[in-house]
């Protein structure tokens, strides 16, 4: 008889996310690429723990070949998604703004204990799934809801910039909770989507 049961640390690791987020924003200490960049490491850890699962159990995947293969094409589009992030949203978007780019880059060189700390929560996310055998041998998909999450707040978040700085300069004030907020919410409903649909069968 098969059992299923939902990913209890995902929604854990979400709402402590989501809770140290909010923390951020309300501290001013938060930036588009703040955001985008947490969303990214969510990502490559997903993807080097399903690449530790290869490494080590790799005698219990089903075809290892088409599971490298996924983690292979993920970590490369990881990989052009971290250069547009840094370039883009760490130095060209706010090189006029000195205390942005300064926050930028206290996260990038991990200098953001809430940053930090929302690592910290996934990369336990990660290890806990890992000895549960919670993924099932499954790798991420190369288009799962956390790339499409990515995807779609890299180019929302270029449309916020342009309409914030270019075309409604009146919510420059606001401008980061515009911008943080709707890819909040954008991350809780795909993840929480996924969470639901992701439901591991035990014999």
């Amino acid at each position: 008889m098969a059992v299923f049961y939902p990913r209890i640390s995902q929604y854990i690791s979400l709402a402590v996310m989501t809770l140290l987020t909010l923390l951020a924003l309300n501290q001013k200490t938060i930036s588009v690429f703040y955001i985008l960049y947490l969303f990214w490491w969510d990502e490559f850890l997903k993807t080097i723990f399903d690449l530790a699962r290869y490494a080590i159990l790799k005698r219990k995947i089903q075809n290892p070949k088409i599971y490298l293969s996924i983690i292979k094409s993920r970590l490369f589009l990881l990989l052009v998604y971290l250069v547009f992030i840094v370039v883009f949203f760490a130095l060209i978007l706010n090189w006029r703004d000195t205390d942005l780019v300064l926050i930028n880059f206290e996260v990038l060189f991990f200098k953001n204990w809430l940053f930090n700390f929302s690592i910290i929560t996934f990369i336990l996310r990660e290890i806990y799934n890992f000895q549960n055998d919670i993924r099932g041998y499954a790798p991420h998909h190369m288009l799962s809801k956390g790339i499409i999450t990515l995807h779609m707040s890299l180019v929302l978040g270029m449309l916020f910039w342009f309409l914030v700085t270019k075309k409604f300069m009146f919510f420059m004030d606001y401008a980061t909770l515009f911008s943080v907020i709707p890819f909040l919410l954008i991350k809780l409903f795909f993840e929480i989507q996924e969470i639901k649909n992701r439901l591991i069968r035990e014999f």
